[in-house]
């Protein structure tokens, strides 16, 4: 059985990561395998099997599903992660959803947070358009009344 520390891991990330550096900018649909850094502007899609770090000088405005976020930049949209982390000087505003959320001291949040179960993937369902019943945990949307029934 192998043991690793910190460094060893931090430095398994740096192998394994796709860096957007400072000046670029991308606009369209991310689909990454690896760690995404960014230190530029991303707007878009991303969707991401490992973590997500948005850089001092980074903005991120996206609807994101990945491992874990970690925001020391700027993030606008809608996350969907195991891990979200706000650190120090890091802002979000939108809606966060994550079975553990980490806000530092000197960050900020503006918006929604839904905690969910770690690793549940689930579609959040839209309860707006249409009134609905919970029933034993399933959810049974409103039938149109029978108008053949005087």
């Amino acid at each position: 059985m192998a043991i690793f520390d910190k460094s060893e891991k931090q430095a398994d990330y740096a192998s394994n990561v796709t860096t957007i550096a400072a000046g670029t900018s991308i606009v369209g649909k991310i689909d990454i395998e690896c760690g995404l850094h960014i230190d530029g502007e991303l707007e878009g899609e991303v969707n991401s099997k490992g973590i997500v770090k948005v850089g001092q000088t980074g903005l991120l405005k996206s609807t994101l599903k990945a491992e874990k976020l970690v925001v020391t930049g700027r993030f606008i949209g809608t996350a969907d992660c195991d891990q979200i982390e706000l650190t120090s000087g890091g802002e979000a505003e939108g809606k966060l959803i994550s079975a553990g959320l980490t806000i530092d001291a000197n960050s900020s949040f503006q918006g929604e947070s839904i905690r969910r179960k770690q690793g549940d993937t689930t579609k959040l369902l839209d309860f707006s358009a249409e009134p609905a019943v919970r029933s034993g945990g399933a959810v049974v949307k409103d039938k149109p009344a029978d108008k053949t029934t005087p």
